[in-house]
């Protein structure tokens, strides 16, 4: 008899949802915009001309568009309105990113067909299911937050509406990726746990100080043969990963919390504030209260 034991599968497919949202742009919206996340729709009415990566694209009814994070999107006003599905999640097989990791493309018009009307009503259900955890979770909200910073409060009625919401999205996930079949490969991907051993590591161990000699110790290597398994992997070296993870952490909170500058900075392993507005401003060519400003302009994708 089969027992699903700890597996790859267990421990790293994972899908975290941020949004899930049935969408309208007038004829004279018009943004520019980068999340952190992965962001996903499906056009069901009109048409609209955005600018992807610096390469036009016109999305249009029975279109799927796949933004991975940090990709830059303009939309341009004055090419017609346009109604959609949008879902906004990290997709990760362990810490990458499965859209970019498949190189799966931007857009792909979706004949009409049994699997793209599954997928349609799958996500319509699942954008009634996160309205409804919204609502929950909304109305069981305490007039004063817990005088204890480190206390959770835990409903089972949210509780219940989440776990409706993560079923309906794993089927998401799995007819998104029935519809994806052709573009996926036949051979399986191959990781090199120790690389994704250290990337785990860095992730938990983000606030602090971080050495070379000391990622190579976690998974008994020496510093060279780790940075050749990084290179080989991800393209990138083991500080060059830490980097990219503190400016993607940053983006997060930015997004997502109130913290300030200065807390970010000590959440993400930098003393100085000045360190981490620098390293940002070379990374993304604006400011963390820039980007912060801008993220939440834009958050009706």
């Amino acid at each position: 008899m089969f027992i699903l034991n700890e597996s790859f599968y267990l421990d790293y497919l994972q899908i975290k949802v941020r949004w899930i949202r049935s969408m309208y742009k007038p004829v004279t919206y018009k943004s520019d915009m980068q999340y952190p996340h992965t962001i996903a729709w499906l056009v069901f009415e009109g048409s609209w001309r955005m600018i992807v990566q610096g390469k036009e694209q016109t999305a249009k009814a029975g279109d799927l568009l796949l933004f991975p994070p940090n990709t830059l999107i303009g939309l341009q006003a004055g090419e017609g309105s346009i109604r959609y599905l949008s879902m906004c999640a990290d997709l990760k097989i362990g810490n990458l990113d499965l859209v970019t990791l498949y190189g799966l493309p931007a857009l792909t018009p979706l004949p009409s067909s049994a699997e793209r009307e599954k997928l349609v009503s799958i996500w319509r259900h699942s954008v009634q299911a996160f309205d409804t955890l919204g609502e929950l979770i909304t109305s069981r909200k305490p007039a004063t937050a817990p005088s204890d910073a480190n206390t959770h409060m835990i409903h089972t009625d949210v509780s219940l509406s989440f776990l409706g919401l993560q079923g309906l999205v794993y089927q998401w996930l799995q007819q998104f990726l029935t519809i994806m079949r052709h573009r996926l490969p036949d051979e399986p991907l191959r990781f090199d746990h120790r690389v994704m051993k250290v990337c785990d590591y860095i992730q938990h161990h983000i606030d602090e100080p971080l050495r070379l000699d000391e990622l190579a110790g976690h998974v008994h290597l020496s510093v060279s043969h780790l940075s050749h398994l990084f290179v080989k992997t991800l393209g990138l070296s083991p500080l060059e990963y830490v980097r990219k993870a503190r400016i993607q952490l940053t983006k997060e909170l930015l997004m997502h919390s109130t913290h300030t500058i200065k807390e970010i900075s000590e959440r993400i392993g930098y003393k100085e504030q000045s360190q981490l507005s620098r390293l940002f401003q070379q990374s993304e060519g604006m400011s963390p209260n820039q980007f912060r400003n801008a993220v939440h302009a834009s958050l009706s994708i």
